[in-house]
């Protein structure tokens, strides 16, 4: 007999017949059941032994269900689903208590009414007239006494013991109250309490069908979870090419929570790629009959046919932004370690570093370009080191509180300004030949292994390398009308990377006449905000970025003004750049000034640099301290100085003043460290030979 197994939805639905064999996909939102008019093979097929080798083992192929559901397994989704639940509960006990003095109302309107019903209920049931009355009714109508009769001794004897059971419940329920009452076991609130849930019960036994007592949180269907048929009814429904029948998806893994949402992973159709879907996006929102806001489509990890369907529990306009970190008080940043800067629909922190890296932020007029600027540029703000050259050229003084943080601002579309844009370029290309230099020096003296600028070197008084974050505001107005300062731009950017220099490029007009390929080609970080077409799309994020599923034209200006994909990361994310209120920003700035003295930093004016001996001395022991111990401390007492340092470092420094890395115990442990005699002695030396001074 032929075997036919056929694959079923979550909804007990067939989708199609499955196909036996090691090629047939994986669903896990389906299951394999056999025909039972055909049962399952008796006999295993000759020539086939259902062997299970080592390989099959130790291979890892298999796809497991996880021990502990996805979103379990992160604190942030954790947070989220706990946020969500809080939210709804608090919403529904404020949306009900705000109506109970109405529903008390009906609740006073009902509940004798559903006396009267309860009590003739049971006083009927007791007399056994349910069915038997209609039956000796009939028999009446007949004139069958015989039959009457018969039916009535049937009731009789049927009611006889429901009277007694009855009777002995009203007594039972008489004594017993009386003995609470008079023992006084139930305080007056818990007989308030039954009160108050005895009429409950009447009123819902009075009050008519089509009437509730509670009145309905919501008139609108509420989304609560994603299903496997909602997504394949969807994605039919959008009608991209070569998808036509729901049973030509699969999901490689169960839809699970993931945040404040819903992820569902989807294989499509052999040769539909995830962007064609993608770019249907709002035609998916309708189809879900969800806001558009509230859907997030994304490629797959695996392969160009993979979409990531992600559903928010509520659209994106209402879940609110999360609070930024840099608006701590004490929040200080480094432009050597990835800081948040955004947020991704599934509200989770974005982040990036600056160093040796370059910004191209692109999009058309009302997508957000200048707050996603400015987002980046308040993250390093509150790095104390960071000298800014802002050139904005739409003239409207979009960076102007920035100005106190600049040893260059330019803002204006005249030719005065673009002079001096221009400038600022060839200036920063000079600056580079000098660090060049400099970088050449320090490597050879054993202080930049890697022939680049570290923090170390970025804070030393006098090394000239500190960090430097040139940003142009409608870059497109600069490269158009100054050609040589499109080719310092390139210039720039391709040697800036490991100089401490970071340039950040804001324009609407990504073509190649105002914004040439090589300098798209060079940069690291592409943000791409609502763009109109592919062309746009890839003139941004680069050549092939739309057929991957990389686009910013699912955003719309002015709605999404602020959202966009970046690349540069470990994947291509959706951000949405902090928009922090002029309040906030003028926080950040405050911050930022009073962590540079007051004074711009330019040059070699920064922060002083401390003793390092000293310091080590401060946070170590009774006879010294590990590097990995001693690295934090300093980081924390003195966050100025010692920002981003590493263990690694730290014992570098150290060496080059002459302090050994040695095996240092320390409340029983043995580890690398440094030994306080050996500290103060090299102390004790210098000072000695009048040589004591800074690092």
């Amino acid at each position: 007999m032929a075997l036919s197994p056929m694959v079923f939805n979550d909804d007990d639905e067939p989708t199609r017949t499955a196909v036996p064999g090691p090629a047939a996909p994986v669903d896990a939102e389906s299951y394999t059941v056999y025909r039972p008019d055909q049962g399952a093979p008796v006999d295993e097929p000759e020539g086939e032994a259902m062997t299970v080798t080592w390989k099959d083992v130790t291979s890892g192929n298999s796809r497991r269900v996880p021990l502990v559901p996805a979103w379990m397994l992160s604190a942030h989704t954790r947070r989220a689903t706990v946020r969500a639940l809080v939210n709804d509960a608090g919403y529904y006990a404020a949306f009900h208590a705000l109506r109970s003095p109405w529903y008390g109302l009906k609740v006073a309107a009902y509940a004798p009414r559903g006396v009267w019903r309860l009590a003739r209920r049971v006083l009927r049931w007791a007399s056994a007239e349910e069915g038997n009355w209609s039956l000796r009714q009939h028999a009446a109508d007949r004139n069958d006494a015989y039959t009457w009769q018969a039916l009535n001794r049937t009731r009789a004897k049927e009611s006889k013991p429901r009277w007694m059971l009855l009777g002995a419940a009203g007594t039972a329920a008489c004594v017993g109250t009386t003995v609470l009452e008079l023992s006084g076991a139930v305080p007056p609130i818990g007989w308030y309490a039954a009160a108050a849930g005895a009429a409950l019960l009447a009123a819902q036994a009075g009050k008519p069908a089509d009437r509730p007592i509670t009145d309905r949180v919501s008139n609108t269907p509420k989304f609560t979870r994603l299903t496997a048929e909602q997504v394949r009814a969807a994605l039919v429904a959008v009608k991209a090419q070569g998808l036509t029948d729901p049973s030509q998806l699969e999901f490689p893994t169960p839809i699970h929570r993931d945040g404040p949402g819903w992820l569902a992973r989807v294989n499509l159709p052999l040769g539909v790629e995830a962007v064609k879907v993608i770019e249907k996006r709002a035609a998916l929102s309708s189809a879900l009959r969800l806001p558009i806001d509230q859907v997030w489509p994304a490629p797959g990890p695996e392969h160009a046919g993979q979409l990531d369907l992600w559903v928010g529990y509520q659209p994106a306009s209402k879940m609110g932004k999360p609070r930024w970190a840099l608006l701590a008080d004490n929040a200080v940043t480094s432009v050597f370690r990835p800081e948040e800067f955004g947020s991704d629909e599934r509200q989770r922190p974005v982040k990036t570093s600056g160093f040796a890296r370059s910004f191209l932020v692109g999009g058309q007029p009302g997508s957000g370009k200048s707050y996603a600027g400015r987002s980046l540029g308040l993250m390093w703000s509150l790095d104390p080191t960071v000298e800014f050259k802002i050139a904005e050229f739409k003239g409207t003084g979009d960076f102007l509180d920035f100005e106190p943080l600049c040893s260059t601002y330019v803002v204006g579309v005249d030719d005065e300004a673009i002079r001096q844009g221009g400038q600022i370029l060839n200036w920063a290309l000079a600056e580079a030949e000098r660090r060049g230099k400099r970088i050449l020096a320090a490597k050879q003296a054993g202080l930049a292994p890697e022939g680049k600028v570290t923090p170390e070197l970025a804070r030393k008084p006098g090394s000239g390398l500190h960090p430097i974050v040139i940003i142009i505001d409608e870059a497109h107005e600069l490269f158009a009308a100054d050609k040589d300062a499109a080719d310092a731009a390139e210039r720039l950017i391709k040697r800036a990377r490991a100089l401490g220099i970071i340039v950040v490029l804001l324009t609407q007009i990504p073509d190649k006449t105002s914004l040439p390929p090589n300098i798209t080609r060079c940069v690291t970080n592409r943000w791409c905000l609502s763009v109109q077409g592919q062309v746009e799309n890839d003139m941004i994020l680069g050549t092939g970025a739309y057929k991957r599923g990389i686009t910013g034209t699912v955003y719309k200006p002015v709605d999404d003004a602020g959202w966009g994909v970046m690349t540069g990361g470990p994947s291509p994310v959706s951000v949405l750049s902090q928009y922090p209120t002029p309040e906030q920003a003028a926080s950040i700035i405050a911050r930022a000034i009073a962590l540079r003295g007051g004074r711009r930093p330019m040059g070699n004016d920064l922060p002083a640099a401390r003793d390092l001996l000293a310091d080590l001395l401060d946070v170590s022991a009774d006879n010294g301290q590990h590097w990995t111990v001693a690295a934090p401390a300093l980081a924390e007492r003195w966050p100025n100085a010692y920002l981003s340092i590493t263990a690694e470092a730290l014992s570098d420094m150290a060496r080059t003043l002459g302090v050994p890395s040695q095996s240092v115990k320390i409340a029983g442990t043995n580890l690398r460290g440094y030994r306080r005699d050996v500290v103060a002695k090299i102390l004790a030396d210098r000072e000695a030979d009048g040589t004591a001074g800074k690092r």
